[in-house]
C-alpha cells in the first residue's frame, strides 16, 4: 500500500511539473502598440494597420520582450539615403586629399607641375610649327614647278603631283595635332585648376589647425 502511495504520489508530481512545462509553452504573447485615437492599447494579436506605427511584444506578466521600431516615412529615408551618400562622398573626398597631398605639398608644386607640362606642349607646337614652315616651302616649291611645266605647255608629272598631295596632307594632319594640343592645354589648365585650389583650400586648413593648437598651448 505503501509502495502504491508513493507510485501516485510521484506520478502526480510528474504530470504537474508537465502541465507547468506546457503552461509555459503555450503562454500567449501580447502586443501593445497605439491606436488611430492615440492611445496605447494591448491586445493578443497585432492589427496589421498599425503595425508601421511600431509596437511591442510583451509575455502574460508584461515583460516587454521585444521592441519593433516605426516603419520609416519616405522623407526619413530619402534622409538616410542622402546621409549615405554624403558619407561615402566625404571617404572619398578624403581619399583624394590623400593621395593629392602625397603629390604635392602646396599649390605652388602644384602650378610648377602644371607649367612643366605646359611648356612641353608648347615645344612640341613649336616644332610643328617648324615643320609645317618647312613643308609649306617644298609644296610651293614643287606648286611653282608644275605652274611652269604647265605655262610652257607640258604635261606635270605624276610624281611631283604626287609629292605634292603628300606635303598638303601632312600640313593638314601637323596643323589637326597642333589644334589638339592646345585643346589639351586647356584640359590640363582646366584640371590642374581643380587641384590647386583644393590644395589652397586643405593647406588653409592645416594652417588654421596648427594655429588652433599653438593658442591652446
Amino acid at each position: 500500500m505503501l509502495i502504491l502511495n508513493k507510485m501516485v504520489t510521484r506520478n502526480l508530481l510528474c504530470l504537474s511539473i508537465g502541465l507547468l512545462g506546457c503552461s509555459s509553452l503555450f503562454a500567449a504573447n501580447y502586443y501593445r502598440y497605439e491606436n488611430d485615437e492615440g492611445r496605447k492599447v494591448m491586445t493578443q494579436t497585432m492589427p496589421p494597420q498599425f503595425v508601421h506605427k511600431g509596437y511591442e511584444i510583451l509575455n502574460e506578466k508584461g515583460r516587454v520582450l521585444e521592441v519593433i521600431p516605426r516603419a520609416l516615412t519616405q522623407e526619413e529615408l530619402n534622409a538616410l539615403t542622402q546621409q549615405e551618400k554624403d558619407k561615402l562622398n566625404a571617404q572619398e573626398q578624403a581619399a583624394r586629399d590623400k593621395r593629392l597631398l602625397s603629390i604635392f605639398s602646396s599649390p605652388h608644386d602644384a602650378e610648377r607641375a602644371r607649367d612643366r607640362k605646359l611648356e612641353a606642349i608648347d615645344v612640341y607646337i613649336n616644332v610643328t610649327r617648324g615643320n609645317i614652315s618647312k613643308l609649306q616651302g617644298d609644296f610651293d616649291e614643287a606648286q611653282a614647278r608644275a605652274a611652269e611645266r604647265e605655262r610652257a605647255g607640258q604635261t606635270v608629272q605624276d610624281f611631283l603631283v604626287e609629292k605634292m598631295d603628300s606635303l598638303r596632307r601632312q600640313m593638314d594632319q601637323a596643323r589637326e595635332s597642333i589644334v589638339e594640343k592646345e585643346a589639351e592645354k586647356e584640359e590640363i589648365r582646366k584640371e590642374y585648376q581643380v587641384d590647386i585650389d583644393r590644395l589652397k583650400y586643405l593647406v588653409d586648413l592645416r594652417n588654421k589647425a596648427i594655429e588652433q593648437r599653438q593658442s591652446i598651448k
